[in-house]
């Protein structure tokens, strides 16, 4: 994962198994926590996206919402993760 401060922009790449997923569980739910700007979350490199890490972005998307923090899923058209979110019909931006 890598976080741009200035875009708020965190790109997620590779498998996202056990270990990636509770980073990334761990870095949204702080962002909850702070009360930060908007997120983006670009799940374009994403190569493995199981169903515990849609259930950690669901549970972020309804976290940061609570918090008033704005929460963009995004992935390029026809990566793993856009097949994925739409399968999941989770809120998404393909681009």
């Amino acid at each position: 994962m890598a976080f741009d401060a200035t875009s708020q922009v965190l790109a997620v790449s590779g498998d996202l198994d056990e270990g990636p997923t509770a980073a990334l569980r761990d870095f949204l739910a702080e962002r909850a926590r702070e009360r930060d700007a908007g997120l983006v979350v670009d799940l374009s490199g994403v190569t493995y996206l199981p169903s515990a890490a849609v259930g950690v972005l669901a549970r972020a998307s309804q976290d940061l919402d609570a918090a008033g923090v704005p929460l963009e899923l995004a992935a390029a058209a026809g990566s793993v993760a856009q097949r994925v979110l739409t399968v999941c019909a989770m809120a998404h931006r393909a681009y």
